[in-house]
């Protein structure tokens, strides 16, 4: 989730909430009741992988709780594979341009197309997981019945259920609260991404191609981010990369999309030992095919980790102090974060504002490698 900070957006989103209270009072719909027979839900959530991921628990406890009904997830293209293959999941609808994405500009035509989309569906209750305006007018624009959403940005009064926002809370249980209105019994709160037998034989015959024998150990390292304030620096990369070679855990295997600010040819240039290159080759399927294979994943705070931890792949995460770490921490008592502690956190901000970024840059190679070295002597009992 996600609140403004600015004052000018937090007083115009009062000012906008305070004059639609005042339209949409009279029609009472916060006295509206949820429908007796629930045959379609929408859940929307056009964020990121991680935010997709960390919603999963929420799909298995409205199917169980909905049997019947149609469920169908709102994504963007860039996490459809995440849901498409869910068990609990009947239907996915895709919007390739979202306001959440920086590559792609919003196109009015498809957000037409999205609303007469939802509208033909007739959906009995909506949920929106962000809190975000844009998707609470999504729902209410598609004639969504019920509207469920934390309103936090706006658009409350379009709400029929909107339960109390609590900042400090994981994001996994701030996306089941939302349902608890529904008597949803949260059984699993795993997080959840599934794959196909394609996806394994594709990673299978990578494998094989690069000579990976089965008892191999593969190390995964993951060095993008979603944005410039949760890096750590190219050069501590490729030193961390060097040592963990020297120390001959396993093999290395670099993961990512190739597509974010980093030079990858100055960091292919230093690397003079063999090692797996998948980045920018995999589908999010697959990728979660090659996590569960790997001992381990080192990444900064990104998708990825989410990704690893749905399969059940150990992490060490170097954590900036971009976000709230109670709010999109360790979701495990597994995974092992590397965070240091700065005035300035959590900042929420895409770029670092000062000069230095100490949150990341206050982390060592050190500091990861103690963490390395402790899994490898819990997991596999390798010592070097």
């Amino acid at each position: 989730m996600y609140v403004f900070k600015k004052k000018k957006s937090i007083y115009l989103v009062r000012i906008f909430d305070l004059i639609g209270s005042a339209i949409f009072f009279p029609f009472g719909l916060r006295r509206l009741k949820l429908p007796e027979k629930v045959k379609n839900i929408l859940v929307i959530r056009l964020d990121g992988i991680g935010d997709v991921i960390l919603s999963t628990p929420v799909y298995e406890a409205l199917k169980k709780r909905y049997p019947s009904a149609k469920l169908t997830i709102l994504v963007s293209s860039d996490t459809k594979g995440v849901v498409e293959m869910n068990p609990y999941v009947d239907n996915v609808f895709v919007l390739r341009n979202t306001w959440f994405t920086t590559d792609n500009k919003i196109k009015f035509s498809e957000i037409l197309s999205m609303l007469r989309k939802i509208r033909k569906e007739n959906f009995d209750i909506g949920i929106d997981l962000r809190g975000d305006i844009r998707n609470i007018l999504l729902m209410s624009f598609g004639k969504a019945v019920f509207r469920i959403g934390y309103g936090i940005t706006g658009g409350g009064f379009l709400l029929n259920m909107m339960p109390s926002y609590e900042k400090d809370m994981h994001e996994v249980d701030k996306n089941l609260k939302l349902i608890e209105g529904l008597d949803c019994k949260v059984t699993n709160r795993k997080l959840q991404i599934n794959y196909s037998q394609v996806d394994e034989e594709s990673i299978l015959t990578l494998l094989e191609r690069e000579h990976v024998r089965k008892d191999e150990i593969l190390l995964a390292v993951h060095m993008e981010t979603g944005y410039p304030s949760k890096s750590w620096k190219k050069e501590r990369f490729v030193q961390l990369l060097q040592e963990m070679n020297k120390r001959n855990y396993g093999k290395i295997v670099l993961i990512g999309k190739g597509i974010d600010d980093i030079e990858f040819s100055y960091i292919y240039e230093r690397l003079d030992f063999n090692y797996i290159n998948t980045i920018g080759k995999l589908s999010v399927r697959k990728l979660a095919v090659l996590l569960e294979r790997c001992t381990v994943l080192i990444s900064c705070d990104s998708g990825p980790v989410h990704v690893a931890t749905a399969v059940g792949t150990t992490c060490i995460v170097l954590f900036s102090g971009t976000n709230d770490l109670k709010q999109w921490g360790a979701f495990n008592n597994v995974n092992r974060v590397i965070h240091k502690d700065v005035e300035c956190s959590p900042c929420e901000k895409r770029i670092c504002p000062l000069n230095t970024h100490l949150c990341m840059d206050k982390i060592n190679v050190e500091d990861v490698l103690y963490e390395l070295e402790t899994i490898m002597e819990n997991t596999v009992g390798v010592v070097k």
